[in-house]
């Protein structure tokens, strides 16, 4: 596959996803503003999970199921190894639906609130979708069709967040207790699901054929790799969303812990919670990349194609750094204004401008993991998710306790900074990429980045010193300071040439920021 078809299969999901990653930060705005913090953490405690079934059935393990179909050589053999997964996932699906309905409470228990349950119990029905959706998915990117799961996805989070908006109106103007509202926000989910599997409806008389057989040894060969890399690989992709779930279970009672009253806590924890749906949309690109590269890197790989291999591997990790450093200094620089547009207040604008840094480790760890992949050298991926699990769990109560909600922000990034490392050090090291090249790339981007950041924070200062921090005229700061930054990271992009050309038509738009120039 040429490197044009990666860009085009990029450009066909990241389009979705921002439409959908879009229509994500939306939602969370009246949601939040309809029922309030603590309506809010009612909602995100729980939101984990619904995202991690929704990382395994649009991103794990369709990326991981596409580098299985893209493996085989016919049709033939790629409808029986669809076959099979999705039989295993129906297994898997009905697992977790049937652990969550008879586990609610005592995950509530955990998460130290026991109102919880029922929230818990009505996202759990999304579960049962998994194997169409993920198996439907991952047959048509292992085709090199990424139309299915872009159109899926952006219909599947339409249907379910008009369902959020309509059940927090109605609860805010018939003042229904936030449990209650957050139950039926999360039945949501399932009822997506369900339309989203419209999409992907006739292939299950394939998946069920008696007349597509299969052996006994493909069976257990694709087992044990659904059972080792699929499910590793999901991990990796939902990492974000596993340190949430640490947070779920820890961040309120060390706030609890530390003097805070429990309403308040609540509160401070769904402040805390904006931040998700703003690192969401800065990882929509990295996420479209990652997909839709995997079966070519794969196809370069086993092709014996060394030299092309490791230059596609280093201009999507270059284009991908500049992408995630750029939007992240640009998040951060204009935090305390995106946070009382979106939100109407400017509290713990800093604590979820920490957290911002995320986007740079999570896009990369995504990338990297495309390229393990490909490669076949998953093996550090399970010490690095081991790593960065470790640390977040260890050190999470203990800063929140000290720091406040900031201890949070901090052990998620140190937890992902010590899993980018850790990995990247092994594929340095079995890639023999370009070191020099590398290490200096990187140290003009930060350059840039910071220079872009210091000016638009000159900037909005500057503004704000003139007129008022209302919230419409907040909305102006942001437009006039974000565009001042777009140029200059623009223009430095060029005068320095510090992507290629090639480089620049593989980010979005590229072909028409190559004709402003």
């Amino acid at each position: 596959m040429s490197n044009r078809q990666i860009i085009k299969g990029a450009l066909i999901l990241s389009t979705a996803g921002v439409v959908a990653k879009i229509l994500s930060a939306i939602y969370r705005i009246p949601l939040e503003n309809f029922v309030g913090n603590t309506g809010f953490y009612v909602y995100q405690q729980v939101y984990p999970i619904y995202g991690l079934g929704m990382t395994l059935a649009l991103n794990g393990l369709p990326v991981f199921i596409s580098k299985l179909i893209s493996e085989k050589a016919t049709l033939t053999e790629q409808l029986v190894t669809s076959k099979i997964i999705f039989k295993y996932l129906m297994v898997l699906g009905v697992g977790l639906w049937a652990g969550l309905m008879l586990g609610s409470s005592l995950i509530a228990k955990l998460m130290g609130d026991v109102n919880l349950a029922h929230v818990i119990m009505a996202v759990s029905w999304m579960f049962l979708f998994l194997p169409i959706l993920a198996t439907g998915r991952g047959l048509a990117q292992g085709q090199h069709d990424m139309r299915p799961t872009a159109f899926s996805q952006v219909i599947e989070q339409i249907v379910r967040v008009l369902i959020i908006i309509g059940v927090a109106y109605v609860a805010m103007k018939l003042k229904w207790n936030v449990y209650f509202m957050g139950m039926l926000a999360m039945l949501s989910a399932p009822i997506a699901g369900g339309v989203a599997s419209l999409f992907f409806i006739k292939n299950v008389p394939l998946f069920l054929s008696k007349t597509i057989s299969s052996t006994k040894k493909q069976r257990q060969q694709i087992k044990q790799r659904l059972l080792t890399e699929g499910i590793l690989v999901s991990s990796l992709v939902g990492l974000l969303l596993i340190l949430q779930l640490i947070d779920s279970f820890s961040v309120r009672s060390a706030l609890i812990s530390s003097g805070i009253p429990s309403e308040q806590a609540k509160a401070v924890k769904g402040i805390y919670d904006r931040a998700q749906p703003l690192v969401q949309f800065g990882l929509v690109l990295a996420t479209g990349f990652a997909t839709s590269s995997l079966p070519s890197l794969r196809r370069l790989f086993l092709n014996k194609a060394q030299k092309v291999l490791r230059m596609t591997i280093m201009q999507l990790l270059k284009v991908t750094a500049w992408l995630a450093i750029m939007i992240t200094m640009g998040l951060i620089s204009l935090m305390p204004q995106i946070n009382q547009l979106l939100f109407g207040t400017r509290t713990n604008s800093w604590t979820l401008a920490v957290y911002m840094l995320t986007i740079i480790s999570m896009s990369l760890l995504l990338i990297l993991t495309s390229i393990l992949q490909s490669i076949e050298q998953t093996q550090s991926l399970g010490p690095g998710l081991i790593i960065a699990i470790g640390i977040k769990g260890a050190l999470n109560t203990i800063l929140v306790e000290k720091l406040g909600i900031m201890g949070a922000s901090i052990t998620t990034v140190c937890a992902l900074v010590g899993m980018l490392s850790y990995i990247w050090l092994h594929v340095y090291q079995q890639l023999l990429l370009n070191g020099p090249l590398l290490k200096s790339f990187m140290l003009k981007l930060v350059g840039q980045s910071l220079l872009m950041l210091v000016v638009v924070r000159f900037i909005t200062t500057f503004l704000e010193q003139i007129y008022s921090t209302s919230r419409s005229l907040t909305l102006v700061t942001i437009i006039i300071a974000s565009s001042i930054g777009a140029s200059i990271s623009g223009y430095l992009l060029f005068k320095t040439k510090l992507l290629t050309v090639e480089e620049i038509e593989m980010l979005p738009l590229g072909k028409k920021i190559l004709k402003l120039r």
